[in-house]
């Protein structure tokens, strides 16, 4: 078997060798038959071989019309750093120093979480630098290591196909997907709303002076800027802002429920998605901003930070986050909060609400982190259960699986309840709209004072 192991190796696209081509099975199929029929008009065994042989040596000078091994290398150019579900073009450099043509075929040694459309039987020209292009799309996040990069070429003729492997080793890392934050870079606006309805203005003469501009209907009268009126002789007033410097804690939970498939990605996915948003926001609107990831044990841990630069030490700490098979332990994320949050700050934890409001003794140790923190529990819509909801009961099956969706429904509502007269407030949201509902949720809680 290991005396196989190359030649196997040699037909996957792999290790080193010569190899013949369609085109040369096809001829020497249409060979093989004309001998057969010739072979009937009693020709000598030693022609047939004889011609055999002649055939399988003029096919040799095909080897001869084509780059040796040490006449073709190719270098590859690549991001080092790629977003999930975005497609990136992945450069070639292809030099060819023989006196002769080829033909070339390439696949890359990408694993296979990437879509890949590797070229196929590119022109190069002899004694040129030639460079072809090919996309890829990463579907799952984390460090990869790309090592290898197998070609095959050939002659114009076709006959044998030599393939080389060339060692080039380059490192990547698949980020999470950023288009959302890239969404509130472009238009913070857009993410000031929660369930249809804009984030109320902050209350007359709170938070911190931002600048003086036009007066314009519906602005509180209490806050003119009358001496600029005056001088101006335009009506001027003032208008504020949240303050700056608060501390935000983002937690994000990586047990086993937080592995649930959506449409695109699963709930951990988009729950990474959304606190790289929210803290976006956050950063951008000069707070600090640290980040906790659990799952049966603390998994990351980034210190509080402001400034942009700071999200890049975010992305880099969780961008590798995956979902671990165990329970989560709440309990424990609490009490490192506790040990290590010594600032009122505005805790946000990603996490499944089902699973969470029914273990009731994490009450006990949240009533102790609301007495200083304030809390707030985000977790993604179960589309499968409103949609038995949403179904018109047609038949007995239909009505009885709507019946337990609704019974679950209301027993998940009240549960919910329970933990909000506490000041443990949760929301649900689609998917899509998690990081809008969290950017939202934060700047009312600044616009309201109660950081």
């Amino acid at each position: 078997m290991k005396r196989l192991k190359p030649l196997w190796d040699r037909l996957l696209f792999q290790d080193k060798g010569v190899l013949p081509t369609k085109t040369f099975i096809i001829y020497f199929s249409l060979f093989i038959i004309a001998l057969f029929f010739l072979s009937f008009w009693r020709f000598s065994w030693l022609f047939l071989m004889f011609a055999t042989i002649l055939f399988l040596c003029l096919s040799i000078i095909d080897l001869y019309l084509m780059p040796g091994r040490k006449e073709l290398t190719i270098t590859r150019e690549l991001t080092k750093e790629m977003e999930r579900y975005e497609n990136y073009l992945v450069k070639m450099t292809i030099e060819n120093k023989s006196s002769f043509d080829c033909i070339i075929r390439i696949k890359d040694s990408f694993p296979v979480s990437f879509q890949t459309t590797f070229p196929e039987n590119q022109s190069i020209p002899k004694l040129q630098k030639t460079m072809l292009s090919y996309e890829i799309k990463p579907l799952i996040r984390g460090k990869y290591t790309i090592d290898k990069l197998y070609t095959r070429y050939r002659s114009k003729i076709g006959l044998w196909e030599r393939q080389l492997t060339f060692n080039q080793k380059d490192e990547l890392k698949v980020i999470p997907n950023l288009s959302e934050t890239k969404k509130y870079l472009a238009s913070a606006q857009n993410y000031l709303l929660h369930e249809g309805i804009k984030i109320r203005k902050m209350k007359s003469g709170m938070g911190e002076f931002s600048k003086v501009r036009s007066y314009v209907v519906g602005d509180d009268p209490r806050k003119m800027n009358w001496r600029q009126s005056a001088k101006l002789q335009e009506m001027m007033t003032n208008e504020y802002e949240p303050e700056h410097g608060k501390n935000l804690t983002i937690l994000i939970d990586c047990g086993r429920m937080m592995g649930v498939e959506l449409e695109e990605g699963n709930r951990l996915e988009k729950s990474i998605e959304a606190a790289i948003t929210l803290a976006t926001a956050a950063l951008d609107n000069g707070d600090h901003v640290s980040v906790i990831a659990f799952s049966k044990d603390i998994k990351t841990v980034i210190p509080s930070g402001k400034g942009l630069d700071h999200l890049n030490t975010i992305l880099q700490g969780i961008y590798s986050l995956q979902v671990d098979p165990q329970e989560s332990n709440y309990e424990l994320a609490i009490r490192y909060i506790q040990s290590v949050q010594n600032k009122r700050s505005m805790i946000i934890l990603f996490s499944d609400i089902q699973t969470f409001i029914h273990e009731d003794h994490h009450l006990f140790y949240l009533k102790e982190l609301r007495r200083k923190h304030l809390f707030l529990m985000l977790g993604i819509k179960d589309l499968l259960l409103h949609q038995k909801i949403e179904k018109k009961p047609t038949t007995v099956k239909l009505a009885m699986e709507k019946s337990v969706a609704q019974k679950q429904y209301l027993l998940q509502k009240k549960g919910m309840r329970k933990w909000e007269k506490h000041g443990l407030p949760m929301l649900e949201s689609p998917a899509e709209d998690l990081a809008v509902t969290a950017v939202s949720q934060y700047i009312d809680t600044l616009n309201r004072g109660l950081l």
